[in-house]
């Protein structure tokens, strides 16, 4: 057979399906949570294209100036760049797509005929508005039950302004609501209103209420410290409580750092972070990591914190010692291993808790759905569905404490699924794609195998890409809480010429040119197999692209 040519897609899609032209892809499209078409964005932003680029994402992904900016990128480590000289910055062009196109030049995808169907949304953070903005697209009454005053949940009440502006939150959630997507704040569910009212009066409901209940030591003294979450929460809504000179939070993730960050803007001097985590093995993000080192922040690595220390009715500081190590149970609970050395004593003005956090589904209790042991939502991982009839679940109620950029990929995938299921489809057999009208058209789907994942030793000429240095936005060191960083400017074009395009094909026309049975020639869509009969199976055009985007179909075969 002659050489298969893998392509980039040529119109955005909703669906995160595998095309028949898609035989190969790169390890950064394949681990993103939210289904980013990376490489297509990429190639766009390069040609300065930045509107294509936004439609691109958007077609996937409803957020991609927040997920631009706090995302914890894990498509970079996977990036094969890596292995040529620095991994791209792949967060950071996503976010110049976002905020340099010309908003009054994007197309929006149009709305599909209205189906008739209500559905109910529990919880207005990112799985449920993304959930509500592809729902509502594909024709569904959606309405958003939020227990808070406003909507964003964590980006917008716990992720701090220098991280992420919440100008550019409301911006994407205004996108959402101008679907039809109705919201209704400050009303809890199983308080104001039955979770049972919801199933009655609704032909489906979503749980999407993420993870609020904070972890609490069961330690003396536990009650007379701060709760991260919460404190975070209190900053943004204004209400900052005083935090004092010395500062010491207890816990090593994402939640954590954003409290020292924060503790050092509200006037901290001193903060100390205490972790169970060794140093080498921090779950908190590589850039918090960095960020911490520039702001001062202390950090303790391997310590079990065995009390806080009251006087006066307040905590004035927190005995620890250290360990060897820890692992977590099935239900989530840290289980310490061996101590070692005497406790020790750190002094403090404030004592926040950040040790993680798991969903609080008490409204749930009595309506039948199925729990996991460490308290989150029994789903199937494919379709969502819970184990009640027209119930799904999406997000940090299903899956506990994750990232944005997952919770808003279930969200579309949640989407789908109930769409198929209010209209009795199998929406795994077809492919949604917005057409140049903005009509959202579907087609059969062509194939079901997963496309090999290119790795960097499957490349054989990446020297076709120079080595260059790793474009980064300015970062700010003011402890403010103005945003830290600026993103790509003019940068992003270079950034993106970076990409190796693992895969797929860039059209460079290196295989044409090495081709010595000529059966190759270059149209615009890229390199065309004019005389397939002819092939040699030299194997020249896959050993002459840069992109690794040649595969061969086996057996081969020999006309006779």
């Amino acid at each position: 057979m002659p050489p298969v040519f893998s392509r980039e897609i040529v119109r955005p899609l909703i669906s995160r399906t595998h095309l028949k032209y898609q035989a190969r892809t790169s390890p950064c499209e394949s681990i993103c949570p939210a289904g980013n078409p990376i490489q297509k964005v990429h190639e766009l932003v390069k040609e300065g294209r930045y509107e294509e680029a936004l439609e691109f994402l958007r077609a996937r992904n409803p957020f991609p100036g927040v997920t631009g900016r706090i995302c914890t990128h894990p498509c970079e480590k996977e990036c094969n760049r890596r292995e040529w000289d620095e991994p791209l910055n792949i967060r950071g062009i996503e976010r110049a797509a976002a905020d340099g196109a010309d908003a009054t030049r994007v197309r929006k995808p149009e709305r599909r005929e209205r189906t008739g169907k209500r559905i109910a949304v529990v919880g207005g953070g990112p799985a449920g508005l993304s959930f509500a903005y592809f729902a509502s697209l594909m024709g569904h009454e959606v309405t958003i039950f939020e227990a808070g005053p406003v909507l964003g949940g964590i980006p917008r009440l716990c992720v701090p302004d220098y991280r992420l502006p919440k100008d550019v939150l409301d911006l994407e959630i205004g996108l959402v609501l101008e679907t039809g997507v109705k919201a209704r704040t400050n009303l809890q569910i199983g308080k104001d209103i039955p979770f049972s009212e919801l199933r009655a009066g609704f032909d489906t409901v979503l749980i999407a209420s993420g993870a609020w209940r904070e972890r609490i030591l069961p330690i003396p003294n536990a009650g007379l410290a701060l709760r991260g979450v919460e404190f975070l929460r209190q900053v943004m809504l204004g209400f900052a409580p005083e935090v004092g000179q010395r500062v010491v939070i207890l816990g090593g993730g994402g939640v954590a750092f954003d409290c020292a960050f924060t503790a050092r803007r509200l006037g901290a001097d001193e903060v100390h972070v205490l972790c169970l985590e060794k140093a080498d093995c921090m779950v908190a993000p590589a850039d918090d990591l960095i960020q911490a080192k520039i702001e001062g922040i202390r950090i303790h690595n391997a310590c079990n914190v065995l009390r806080l220390i009251e006087r006066g009715g307040r905590a004035t500081g927190v005995e620890y010692q250290q360990i060897e190590g820890f692992c977590f149970d099935e239900r989530g609970e840290a289980q310490i291993g061996n101590v070692c050395g005497l406790p020790n004593i750190l002094s403090a003005d404030s004592v926040v808790f950040a040790v993680g956090i798991r969903p609080e589904l008490a409204y749930l209790d009595g309506s039948g759905i199925a729990l996991n042991p460490n308290g989150t939502v029994k789903i199937d991982p494919v379709t969502r569905r819970t184990s009640l009839p027209g119930i799904y679940a999406a997000g940090e109620a299903a899956t506990g404490p994750s990232i944005a950029a997952s919770a808003i990929g279930q969200g579309r995938e949640a989407a789908l699924a109930v769409d198929g299921d209010l209209r009795g489809k199998n929406t795994a057999e077809e492919i949604l794609s917005i057409a140049t009208s903005g009509r959202i058209v579907s087609k059969p789907l062509a194939v079901t195998g997963e496309p090999h994942v290119v790795k960097f030793a499957e490349m054989f000429n990446p020297d076709y890409y120079p080595k260059a240095p790793r474009r980064e936005g300015a970062v700010s060191v003011a402890l403010s809480f103005a945003e830290r960083n600026a993103g790509l400017g003019i940068q992003a074009a270079e950034e993106a010429s970076r990409c190796l395009h693992c895969g797929h094909c860039d059209t460079c026309g290196k295989c044409v040119e090495d081709c010595p049975g000529h059966i190759l020639v270059m149209e615009d869509k890229g390199p065309v197999v004019r005389y397939a009969d002819e092939c040699w199976h030299c194997g020249n055009c896959r050993t002459s692209c840069p992109d690794a985007a040649v595969s061969y179909l086996f057996p081969l075969y020999t006309l006779v």
